[in-house]
């Protein structure tokens, strides 16, 4: 890596109550690069003013606030300049062109998720019309995944080489101390905001079909959830005879999770959307709780996140969830077997290897030179 380049990188969102995914995964990414970069200087931008700075190691960077406003991204044209700037969505200023830039693409779920009224239908058009102009734009784009690539490619005929593939670490929760939750003795577990495109539901149905076979078991959904979609699905128990075996947690810390994730019998993942990279999954791994996660859906496949160390369904297949849950209870061994193969299978990912891959990036892209390395699962190194 050069000495002393300049890398602005756009931290947002930052600073929110209970962050989801993407302010999650954002904040572990620059922290991994700054725990690696000691030589380079870093600004970090963001919207607002954060209620706490970040606590980023080492002391190569510097907090710079933005401002509120509908173009708040076009004040970094009077703000501290970077050689190099990292934008964590594909939106770029409107009114001014950053002298080098990247931009990480998630997923593209918006497009493909249903909306109720015509205000929702012409936001996401709109979105979908400005991401096209900013991947265009960009000087680099690095996706999640292989699934994200092949997205952007056929989404918005994006050349390939122009994409690098750089996949997520996760987090080591079952290292954290943990704080006591009550809950069943035996349980499956879904963690994630309760919403659609996480397919709670789809969990709740099948383990309702699972519990008329094996009422010693319970299932936990973990995760905020409010509105008609999180109704429906206490309704849906109550109606099935099953509201004492399904139990709704709300938001957990961190904490609690690391006390979920060690005495939960399976996590169930069926999202339709996570742009076929899932950090739950792996944090469940990490933890010793085999998989049960989306495969050949209507959507995308957990197939990269999985590997052959979980059991992949058709999300929206209750039938497959249901047995897949099935399998891991009456199949002798296979709860085991899946435990030893996850254990052995986050080996390949960390937030480290995943700052390496964006420094390498940022060094190509800034030297000029070709920045496409695209890192496999199965050969991280």
């Amino acid at each position: 890596i050069r000495i002393i380049m300049k890398i602005g990188i756009v931290l947002h969102p930052y600073d929110e109550d209970k962050p989801a995914g993407l302010g999650r995964t954002i904040f572990e990414l620059v922290r991994a690069m700054l725990q690696i970069d000691e030589k380079n200087e870093y600004i970090i931008f963001v919207k607002n003013k954060p209620r706490k700075k970040p606590r980023f190691p080492g002391k190569n960077w510097q907090l710079h606030v933005l401002g509120e406003g509908l173009l708040w991204l076009d004040r970094l044209r009077s703000a501290p300049r970077a050689d190099v700037y990292i934008f964590n969505t594909p939106v770029l200023p409107l009114f001014w062109r950053p002298p080098k830039s990247i931009v990480i693409v998630l997923d593209f779920a918006y497009r493909y998720l249903p909306t109720k009224g015509i205000v929702p239908f012409v936001k996401n058009m709109m979105l979908g019309w400005y991401h096209g102009v900013c991947l265009r734009r960009a000087d680099h784009i690095v996706s999640i995944s292989e699934t994200t690539k092949k997205e952007v490619i056929k989404l918005y005929k994006i050349p390939k080489d122009k994409i690098t593939v750089v996949y997520l670490g996760y987090n080591k929760i079952c290292v954290l101390e943990e704080k006591k939750i009550n809950v069943p003795q035996k349980f499956f577990l879904f963690v994630g905001v309760l919403k659609d495109r996480k397919n709670p539901f789809s969990v709740i149905k099948a383990f309702v079909e699972f519990y008329k076979k094996h009422k010693d078991f319970k299932l936990v959904v973990a995760g905020r959830g409010g509105g008609p979609y999180y109704h429906a699905m206490v309704r849906y128990a109550k109606d099935h005879n099953a509201e004492n075996a399904v139990v709704f947690l709300g938001f957990v810390s961190d904490e609690q999770l690391s006390f979920l994730y060690k005495r939960a019998y399976a996590f169930v993942f069926p999202s339709l959307f996570e742009g076929g990279f899932a950090l739950p999954i792996f944090e469940s791994m990490d933890c010793g709780v085999p998989v049960i996660a989306s495969g050949k859906g209507p959507y995308e496949s957990m197939e990269e996140t999985v590997g052959d160390a979980g059991i992949l369904v058709d999300p929206l297949n209750i039938s497959q969830i249901t047995s897949a849950m099935e399998r891991l209870a009456e199949e002798a061994g296979l709860r085991e077997e899946f435990i030893k193969k996850g254990f052995e299978h986050v080996k390949k990912f960390s937030w480290r290897k995943t700052g390496e891959e964006m420094l390498k990036v940022v060094s190509r892209l800034e030297s000029n030179s070709n920045p496409d390395t695209p890192m496999h699962p199965n050969n991280p190194d």
